[in-house]
């Protein structure tokens, strides 16, 4: 009788230690950062963000004239909206947009100062005292095995720590030792991985992300064992239910 104890025991012992180490690995954000403090300088530049073409921008231009603003603000409030897949201005396939009054203008590769800057010089040409702001109505895409969410880029800078946070769909089952990342850039399509556990994140051009960036967390290699809905750990549970129940019994048919 002891001998079957003991062996429910070690069997038990041994579930747990093998959940505990599924639980932990790949779970744990830059765990190896030190308390220290980081020259923002050396990545700054990675912080950028650039219009491309198929993005979409929200102009904003500001005048004592309302009917004025009305023409030269066909969106309305764009950010308010920006999960409506049509705000904004479309930069088209050519790297242009189609502007109130000035036509099409070049803004691929620029970024929304340099655009800012563009439009309210020629603006100047028509109209005086006019304010103009560009912003970049950027999304990112995160897929957690088979769920996924949009993060809108609110702010032209959003970094991946942000990005992981705002992320609806989120699970502890993903591994975020081995993450991937597609990013379009300049006519190509790079496709890197990040460890999220390590602190070299900080120093990774995909730290801070881009408009389109397309983020995939790939499940943990123990998810057919520490899932919720796995099999295994169902069968092992009822399995070590029966068996404690037998001896229960046992103990209780010999006294």
């Amino acid at each position: 009788m002891a001998k079957y104890s003991l062996f429910w025991s070690v069997s038990l012992l041994m579930m747990i230690n093998l959940c505990s180490c599924g639980l932990t690995k790949g779970k744990i954000y830059f765990k190896d950062q030190q308390v220290s403090v980081q020259q923002l300088d050396s990545i700054k530049d990675f912080a950028i963000q650039r219009i491309q073409k198929s993005d979409r921008i929200n102009i904003t231009v500001t005048s004592n004239e309302p009917s004025l603003m009305a023409f030269l603000n066909p969106f309305g409030n764009t950010i308010a909206n920006n999960n409506n897949g049509n705000s904004g201005f479309l930069v088209d396939l050519e790297g242009n947009i189609e502007f109130p009054l000035l036509g099409k203008i070049k803004v691929d590769g620029l970024t929304t100062k340099e655009t800012e800057n563009i439009l309210r010089s020629k603006l100047a040409f028509y109209y005086k005292d006019l304010f103009v702001n560009v912003s970049l109505l950027g999304k990112v895409y995160i897929i957690n095995g088979n769920e996924g969410s949009t993060i809108n880029i609110t702010n032209e800078r959003l970094t991946i720590i942000e990005a992981m946070s705002q992320n609806i769909s989120r699970s502890d089952m993903n591994d975020k030792s081995d993450v991937w990342i597609i990013r379009e850039d300049s006519g190509k399509r790079y496709f890197s991985k990040i460890d999220l556990t390590s602190k070299k994140i900080f120093e990774s051009p995909y730290f801070f992300l881009r408009s389109n960036d397309f983020i995939y967390l790939m499940p943990n290699k123990y998810n057919w064992l520490i899932s919720p809905t796995s099999p295994v750990r169902l069968i092992f549970s009822t399995f070590v239910s029966i068996a404690g129940l037998i001896v229960l019994i046992t103990k209780l048919v010999i006294k």
